[in-house]
């Protein structure tokens, strides 16, 4: 009999507060019992990160690569005893949430989640349980921060000074392949657009407006299909959380 621990998340940033979750479950349930699941979903505005460089976060945070697992929806759950190879007869699945995500959830009597309590737990094939982790603080350049959206603001907002202290903070080191990784990412060095002024024929870096606007519709076709998406995995995951199916007792 198992019990395995899932904490899933977008992680972009991968930071000190999400390793702290990533801690306390491995001091829980034991390394060799903990997963993080994050999917390969990217875009302009607040998911920046390719999944291989969300792996490259994590591990220099020490987890292990072999406990860094891709996944699509991490609350099918069926799928989840496969990835993880299971036993639905005998093994547990918890998923390790924040309140605000935790809340999605409606935890009814017949739903495949639960919420964890001293209760003793029953086997994934009837009962997957959520443990509702809290939100940790920490500082980065000197400043209170929580969540990944600020860190991603601190960045842009920063000078080069700033930034190399903010990869410091988070990772230890000034790293120059995350440095080079973060400024790619979040586009520092790319070239602003310009300001409009009246006719003047304005520029954006080096290319002409037409050309911006031809990358700002590109972005937007992007953000649009991630939608999408989005709107679609969420549909799936209400369906299969608020479907009842016959269990044993």
């Amino acid at each position: 009999m198992r019990t395995v621990a899932v904490y899933p998340g977008r992680f972009h940033v991968f930071h000190r507060g999400h390793q702290a979750v990533y801690d306390h479950l491995v001091r829980q349930f034991g390394q060799e019992n903990v997963y993080i699941a994050t999917s390969a979903k990217q875009n302009d505005t607040d998911s920046p990160f390719t999944y291989a460089d969300k792996v490259a976060m994590m591990t220099k945070m020490g987890v292990p690569p072999s406990r860094i697992i891709q996944v699509t929806n991490p609350y099918k759950i069926d799928e989840m005893i496969k990835l993880l190879g299971l036993d639905p007869a005998t093994d547990h699945l918890v998923y390790a949430l924040g309140a605000k995500d935790a809340k999605r959830f409606d935890y009814k009597p017949d739903s495949a989640l639960q919420l964890l309590t001293k209760k003793k737990m029953k086997p994934v094939g009837k009962h997957a349980y959520v443990e509702v982790v809290p939100t940790a603080t920490f500082n980065i350049l000197g400043q209170p921060v929580q969540s990944a959206s600020a860190i991603r603001k601190l960045y842009l907002d920063g000078n080069d000074n700033d930034r190399n202290q903010i990869i410091s903070d988070l990772y230890g080191t000034q790293d120059p392949e995350l440095r080079a990784m973060f400024d790619e990412r979040l586009g520092v060095n790319q070239p602003q657009e310009a300001i409009i002024y009246g006719q003047e024929k304005v520029f954006a870096g080096d290319n002409p407006v037409s050309v911006m606007r031809e990358n700002r519709l590109v972005k937007l076709q992007k953000n649009i299909q991630y939608l999408r998406e989005q709107i679609q995995i969420l549909r799936e995951s209400q369906d299969y959380i608020d479907e009842s199916r016959p269990r044993k007792k």
